[in-house]
């Protein structure tokens, strides 16, 4: 899955310069195409972006950036969710599970999200399986 939202901006009009990185309200809360082995990539698992019971981690479903009842949660199903942007801070879109907001990938994403029940730590393992 992440490497579908990697080809999804390597052949957008506008590239990504850098890292692709989410925020909430101007907060960090990691990267979203970096390797797992990088502290800040949400697929770091032991990382405080990629750790499912993180304060800054869009899989911990008890975190306003992973309940799916918080706007800031890409699982709300809202139109908006964390921004994506690259390191110059040129703005992507928003990383959600709704179809209607922009996000190329978000039918996908959202897709997965039901095939596991909204399970974050499946959503998770198999978004960042590579």
């Amino acid at each position: 899955m992440r490497s579908i939202v990697i080809m999804c901006f390597l052949f957008s009009s506008t590239t990504v310069s850098g890292r692709l990185l989410l925020y909430s309200d101007n907060v960090f809360i990691g990267c979203l195409d970096c390797i797992s082995t990088i502290p800040d990539s949400v697929c770091n698992f032991q990382g405080p972006y990629g750790k499912l019971t993180s304060l800054k981690s869009i899989w911990n479903n008890k975190s306003e950036y992973g309940n799916s009842d918080s706007l800031k949660s890409p699982w709300s199903g809202s139109t908006r969710g964390p921004t994506m942007m690259d390191e110059n801070g040129t703005v992507f879109g928003w990383f959600q599970i709704n179809p209607e907001g922009g996000y190329t990938q978000s039918k996908k994403l959202n897709d997965l999200y039901k095939s596991v029940n909204g399970d974050l730590a499946q959503v998770r393992n198999l978004f960042c399986k590579d």
